[in-house]
């Protein structure tokens, strides 16, 4: 049973049978909108009943449902759908390509429900979990319920409606204003003559319905369990409402393990007090035998509180766990404890959209998410941007996993600063207090659940300490629960933002402008698409590293990295329930050009199937993550690290690390491993080498678990061919309490790479094979000459970067090009002069042609001289080197002119660090010694910020390397070669590889060009 919210009987209410009606004609928008603590009496509130009478409504042929879900997940796009607004979708208006099919409006829920007749002289309440976003709650055609709450709990009083023993109707009508579709929540919408946060923009009911009975005397109405510093004791409190005089002795309460059974407990009634027509209680409760609630024992026990006034009795039933978590040392040492060890948080962030309906996950869902979170490896996963769900902080209570939580804009509590004589407009002052009641709803709602660690007000908010609403929402949150931290930033403490927070049982305000970083520094770095080899520099240069130990130091959000879904897997799964989710159609489109493009392009030996590809653009991700994650472990002084991105969605990717659905991008061991509590890392500066190149490594002992272990540590290295060679062995420190991370040795060198391929550095734990550490480097040969003689290549228009490196090529000749000289050869990029002195295409990525903050690219178009083009025409072999969206477009369409090639423009460049984009490469002869079949990722190292890649079509293309972005429908050419009427091209759109391999692809393309 969940938190507070059930008797010991719920009479639950399927979640099946109900049917859905849309009601398109009614009205809405200039309705009178009623905050929680302001709705007057059911009988004094306006009722809307549905458009052509309750008659209309139960005769409507509306369509059978089943909760969890959604209007947008039977009707999405059934009306038209449209492109969205720049208030539904940050980059609506620089990306058309999803589209908004939802439906806003009301739509009625409706379904027949028994009340026993033994409920006859009881009062009988309604529970209903969560709903978006106005809920009018009738029974028998009378409103008995109403709120504005989005996705918290409704209770309704059914007593005065209901007819015990008889059938009874329950309808309740769900308004959606409309809303947001991606990641952002910082927006407000007018509604009638207020404004408040919209969040996402579905509208919807979550599963879980029940009833409860209570002696008309009174009832508990709510009830929660708050943990202490003592692990084994617990504070229970409840809520009575009665006209009677409460006394200690009406009260009482038992624990009751997982089977049922009383366990010995010691119970003292410490506070009884009324106020307002309500009486509140709070006990103590100690179990000295508890078995306390950890990852690995989520030990779970339920509070029976029973409250009698003469022979009515009411009960309620708690689920909690014996624990104890907390900051601590602030000031000194601050670290995370659990159960009195220290723990480091590692978590993703997720923003609450979830497959099929997008707004509550299913039971499937839900228990899916929990098991994807603890392959992975992590210890907890964060509400982010959005309230936290029941169905699954209860699987998290079960299984073991933490969680952390903001109730989505929480940044609106905040009105603006007011000078004297000012006040909030209405509208304003409406918008502030919407967002305060959600806040403590949202932590009345959840607060006993163990797996629920601490709270936070808003991700990234820009804050003025000095006003008072801001100690005010997190007093009111710390007074509801007192048991956890309330921060009020996760952002950018680290470049000045302000940060205040509460501690457990701690009525001391902390704010930044008095103690370091406000006892909580956090830092926000979204800008890497990829692991590169300059986030390692050495064990004291190093991304993510921050070595302050007076306050918790927390990266918030890791870096961007991100990638494509398995579409495929998606679809299978939503056709295996019927078809039904407000995402499917895009996930086809995606699907359906993806393997329209493979199977025109030669792609299927690489990716014999669609979803193949899928997952080799995931392991891109995966072993980024893998290596982000160990810098975090690297640093000991890190205590919370979160990986900025778990589910994804149709609209924006949100560098998920799984789908909408909760499945996996790529194999989760990759970054299951570097996790794992005891972890030996021998940490490369670089992936990529050449020949004769030694690896530089770093030698780390990870350990997380507060125990010593035993036994030596042996590097080795394992060639190509399987031979492996020893280098050294290293002893295991001694633990030293609260140290998680040990560096053992710094600078070993790996015997000289002779030979080209994989390469495998291994490092293992004598006597223990689980705790083995290996990471596959990547070795090409870059001393090969392009031919017996040497080759004489032209140059035009190319930037300084490429001269040099084409110049130390052993056997080319390099000379700038001029009409009617014989080469074997020509290379050109399209710059002109004054381009080259200004920008290093390749090394510097173009970005020095980066706009200002707010301006749009101005793009400089590529141009061949009409000599070079000439000498095309007529056969010299052209390179064609253009990693740069101007250069690529410029000269396209000059060869198109040429007749080479059709040229129907770009796929489109990366949009944000958390809207990913990708290359993929195929065996091919240009790409000798590359790795290939695979998409480009830690070996190959291609800048995301700059790819491209080009929709081409004609007769003699071969595309070699491919490239694609997040939903988008298109995949583009990112190098190809075009051989017609004489001549021959190679079109390489591909920014630069690591130096290893961009020297090793000159060189296989100049011999591909003399061949």
């Amino acid at each position: 049973m969940t938190t507070g919210a059930a008797t010991p009987d719920p009479l639950a209410i399927a979640d099946d049978g109900w049917t859905l009606w849309l009601d398109r004609a009614a009205k809405w928008q200039d309705d009178v909108i009623y905050l929680p603590e302001n709705v007057p009496p059911m009988s004094s509130l306006p009722v809307n009943p549905p458009t052509g009478g309750w008659d209309a409504l139960y005769k409507s042929q509306g369509l059978a449902v089943t909760l969890p879900t959604t209007v947008e997940e039977h009707f999405w796009g059934q009306f038209g759908e449209r492109s969205y607004t720049a208030d539904e979708y940050r980059y609506a208006e620089d990306d058309p390509v999803p589209q908004n099919g939802a439906v806003p409006g009301v739509s009625w829920w409706v379904k027949k429900i028994d009340i026993p007749a033994s409920a006859n002289g009881q009062q009988v309440w309604l529970h209903i979990r969560g709903a978006r976003m106005r809920a009018e709650v009738f029974l028998n055609e009378v409103l008995v319920g109403y709120s504005i709450m989005s996705e918290l709990p409704i209770d309704c009083d059914l007593t005065a409606a209901m007819k015990p023993g008889q059938p009874n109707r329950l309808a309740i009508r769900i308004t959606n204003p409309g809303g947001r579709y991606d990641w952002k929540d910082s927006n407000n919408t007018p509604w009638g003559k207020v404004k408040l946060y919209h969040s996402h923009g579905f509208g919807g009911i979550d599963r879980g319905l029940h009833l409860s009975m209570h002696p008309m005397e009174g009832r508990i109405c709510d009830a929660w369990v708050l943990n202490t510093p003592d692990p084994r004791v617990v504070m229970a409190h409840a809520e009575i409402s009665t006209k009677r005089v409460v006394n200690a002795a009406d009260l009482s309460a038992k624990v009751l393990d997982k089977s049922g059974a009383a366990v010995p407990a010691e119970v003292k009634v410490e506070q009884v007090s009324t106020a307002d027509g309500m009486t509140t209680a709070r006990l103590r409760v100690h179990v000295p035998s508890a078995k306390l609630w950890d990852l690995d024992t989520p030990n779970l026990y339920r509070l029976r509180l029973q409250w009698k006034a003469d022979k009515a009795v009411d009960t309620r039933i708690v689920r909690f766990g014996f624990r104890w978590f907390a900051a601590e040392g602030i000031g000194k040492n601050a670290l995370f404890r659990l159960n009195g060890r220290r723990i480091k948080l590692y978590t993703a962030i997720s923003w609450g959209f979830w497959g099929y309906n997008g707004l509550f996950p299913t039971p499937e869902l839900a228990r899916r998410e929990v098991l994807a979170a603890k392959a992975l490896g992590l210890n907890s996963l964060a509400f982010h941007r959005n309230v936290g769900k029941p169905e699954v902080l209860d699987i998290q209570d079960e299984m073991g996993l933490t969680r952390t939580m903001e109730p989505g804009a929480g940044r609106m509590a905040l009105g603006k600063m007011l000078k004297p004589g000012e006040s909030l407009s209405p509208a304003d002052a409406f918008s502030r207090d919407f967002m305060v009641s959600k806040c403590k709803a949202m932590v009345r709602a959840m607060r006993s659940h163990p797996s629920l660690v601490h709270y936070t007000l808003q991700n990234e908010v820009s804050a003025d300490l000095n006003n008072p609403d801001v100690e005010s929402v997190l007093r009111a949150m710390h007074d509801l629960d007192p048991s956890r931290s309330v921060i009020l930033n996760d952002g950018f403490v680290g470049r000045g933002a302000a940060q205040a927070m509460f501690l457990p049982y701690d009525d001391h305000f902390y704010r930044s402008d008095v103690e370091k970083a406000g006892g909580w520094w956090v830092n926000h770095q979204g800008a890497g698409d990829q692991w590169y080899d300059k986030f390692y520099v050495d064990k004291d240069n190093f991304i993510h590293r921050q070595t302050m130990t007076e306050a918790i130091v927390e990266f918030g959000e890791m870096q961007g990295c991100a990638v494509g879904d398995n579409h495929v897997k998606m679809i299978a799964d939503i056709q295996r329930r019927g078809g039904k989710s407000y995402d499917l159609e895009d996930h086809k489109a995606i699907v359906g050009g993806a393997a329209a493009f493979l199977d025109k392009w030669g792609f299927r030996k690489a990716f014999p199937t669609t979803e193949s590809y899928f997952l080799a653009v995931g392991k891109k991700q995966y072993d980024a993550w893998q290596n982000y994650l160990e810098n975090i472990r690297i640093c000991d002084q890190v205590d919370m690290a979160a990986i900025s991105g778990w589910e994804s969605t149709s609209i924006e990717n949100h560098s998920g690390i799984v789908d909408n659905l909760r499945y996996f991008h790529a194999d989760p061991n990759l970054i299951r491993v570097s996790l794992l509590p005891v972890r030996p890392v021998a940490k490369q500066r670089r992936y990529t080498y050449a020949t004769g190149e030694m690896a530089d490594l770093d030698i780390w002992l990870l350990n997380d678990t507060g125990k010593s272990v035993s036994g030596k540590l042996t590097l080795s290295v394992i060639d190509p061919d399987g031979k492996s060679t020893k280098i050294s062995d290293y002893a295991v420190p001694a633990n030293v309490a609260d140290q998680f991370s040990y560096v053992l040795a710094e600078h070993v060198k790996t015997p000289a790479f002779s030979k080209q391929g994989k390469h495998t550095i291994r490092l293992e734990l004598s006597g223990r094979p689980e705790v083995t550490f290996t990471r596959d480097l990547w070795v090409t040969r870059t001393d090969l000459k392009p031919a017996a003689k040497p080759t004489r290549i032209a140059v035009s228009g190319i930037a300084k970067s490429l001269r040099e490196r084409l110049a130390a090529l052993p056997g080319v000749e390099i000379e700038d090009f001029q009409p009617g000289r014989p080469y074997d050869g020509l290379i050109a990029s399209g710059l002109k002069a004054d381009e080259i002195s200004r920008r290093q295409i390749g090394d510097e990525t173009g970005l020095e042609a980066a706009p200002k903050k707010g301006e749009k690219p101005k793009l400089v178009l590529g141009e061949l001289p009409s000599e070079v083009l000439t000498a095309v025409k007529g056969g010299l072999p052209l390179l064609a080197m253009v990693p740069e969206d101007g250069l690529a477009d410029g000269v396209a369409k000059q060869l198109t002119d040429l007749g080479l090639f059709n040229y129907a423009g770009p796929v489109g460049n990366l949009r944000a660090p958390w809207m990913g984009n990708w290359n993929i490469l195929r065996a091919h002869s240009l790409f000798d010694g590359i790795p290939t079949d695979i998409a480009a990722g830690v070996w190959h190292q291609i800048q995301g910020q700059p790819s491209n890649g080009l929709i081409v079509d004609g007769d003699g293309i071969e595309v070699i390397a491919a490239y694609s972005r997040d939903h988008d429908r298109h995949m583009g050419a990112a190098s190809f070669t075009a051989q017609k009427a004489g001549m021959k091209l190679l079109f390489h759109r591909l920014p630069d590889m690591a130096a290893p391999l961009q020297t090793r692809f000159l060189l296989n393309a100049i011999r591909w060009l003399t061949a």
